[in-house]
């Protein structure tokens, strides 16, 4: 299964984008997970999110790796969304880091999006 890293900046920041690939890397590292592709996207374009969901869908990716649940989208709804399309596909999604205000949150807001994935969409067979 392919390990890929999505990043997202709302404006172009090669220093924003370079410390989230850097964290996403160590953490794969610290997983012994192998990074076969990063995807990003520069405010909301969604062309990277697409072609990471496209992978997803085509590419026997197991795993995702963001910064945080924000990278997948701005408002909660958009991450829910996303989270239930990679749950449909297959795929874990991992979050390096938690903010210091947030960090819970985060932790906590993903298992329930998994878990509700699960629920009320379970794979088939």
């Amino acid at each position: 299964m392919k390990t890929v890293l999505f990043r997202r900046s709302e404006t172009e920041n090669p220093t924003w984008l370079d410390d989230q690939e850097a964290d996403c890397r160590r953490y794969a590292a610290e997983h012994d997970l192998t990074v076969t592709d990063t995807f990003f996207d520069i405010g909301r374009t969604g062309v990277g999110l697409d072609a990471v969901i496209d992978a997803a869908d085509h590419d026997d990716v197991g795993v995702v790796i963001v910064t945080d649940l924000a990278r997948l989208g701005s408002r909660i709804t958009d991450q829910f969304a996303v989270v239930q399309r990679l749950h449909d596909a297959g795929v874990d999604i991992h979050v390096t880091k938690e903010c210091a205000t947030n960090g819970t949150y985060d932790s906590l807001l993903l298992g329930a999006m998994q878990v509700y994935a699960k629920v009320n969409h379970p794979k088939d067979g």
